[in-house]
């Protein structure tokens, strides 16, 4: 009998340990970098090889009556992180959380909104996609970081163009055609004129092809077009001025003109994964994790032009 009671004292202390070691986390950091548009710039790694989370950027807007949180994290920890840090600044209603897309490093923090109730907003082809790839995505992040973690679905999609009020600030959201995935949403702040351009723009990162190469620089010349004075991407620091997708686009032009030419030379697919475009390695972080999955996406896409 005394040897259970110990051992039930020595569980109840483990767990007091862990939820004050839970409760003790420290909250992401969170720059203002516009009156009320608040950013973290995730580390550049790979989501499914990374010992820990943030690897995607957040951004957090906060308007006169709401807040908008775009981009949650890829985990529950993460969220957790995100929410505490939002708390520190306001204790306004969160009412949106927009995912800008389903790779799991940009919406698997999304649970630790739930109690906010706030919408869940995606890309009307958003739901698809996340049904069928979320558990696949959960069952690869293996790390004790990521443990806990729920996927948590959109419970608004969007068709087209949208706009929502947090009370003084319109956020305009546009769903676009398949670029970076099927399935991109971007967010623009009308009243700093920023662009939260989710995954449609990687800096530093090498871009991550999952959807149309045709298509993305399509997109490209479209948000080009928009009156933005700094573009907030998924991955990399802020950019502004006029030049912001300048890098990704000769990477992605220059990826569509070598491929053509490989598929003109007979060049079988595998060994063009292997040797196309390699001039531009130098240039990007991750380049080698992703740059030969770009080629075979490309490759898919142009052999049927």
């Amino acid at each position: 009998m005394t040897r259970i009671r110990a051992l039930c004292i020595s569980l109840s202390i483990w767990l007091l340990a862990f939820s004050a070691s839970a409760n003790t986390q420290p909250a992401l950091s969170l720059t203002e970098v516009s009156p009320g548009i608040y950013f973290h710039q995730g580390k550049i790694a790979d989501l499914f090889s990374t010992q820990f989370d943030p690897v995607a950027n957040i951004t957090v807007i906060i308007g006169e009556e709401a807040v908008a949180v775009i981009d949650t994290g890829g985990s529950r920890r993460a969220g957790e992180m995100l929410y505490r840090a939002i708390r520190q600044i306001t204790a306004l209603p969160i009412r949106y959380v927009i995912n800008t897309h389903v790779h799991p490093d940009h919406n698997f923090g999304n649970q630790a909104f739930v109690s906010e109730n706030p919408e869940f907003i995606a890309h009307a082809r958003y739901a698809g996609d996340f049904d069928a790839k979320a558990n696949y995505y959960l069952q690869r992040l293996s790390a004790p970081w990521f443990e806990g973690t729920t996927p948590v679905a959109a419970t608004r999609l969007i068709e087209k163009d949208a706009d929502i009020d947090l009370g003084q600030r319109r956020l305009k959201l546009i769903a676009h055609e398949r670029a970076h995935t099927r399935h991109d949403l971007t967010v623009f702040d009308v009243n700093s004129e920023t662009l939260i351009a989710g995954d449609l723009l990687f800096v530093d990162h090498v871009p991550s092809l999952d959807g149309s190469l045709i298509g993305w620089l399509s997109v490209i010349s479209t948000l080009n077009t928009m009156p933005y004075q700094r573009v907030i991407p998924g991955h990399g620091p802020i950019q502004t001025g006029k030049n912001a997708f300048d890098a990704q686009t000769h990477y992605l032009r220059s990826l569509a003109q070598e491929v053509r030419a490989a598929i003109n030379q007979n060049i079988d697919i595998n060994t063009a994964s292997l040797t196309v475009l390699r001039s531009h390695a130098d240039n990007w972080k991750l380049f080698e994790q992703f740059h030969g999955r770009n080629v075979i996406q490309a490759y898919k896409e142009l052999e049927w032009e």
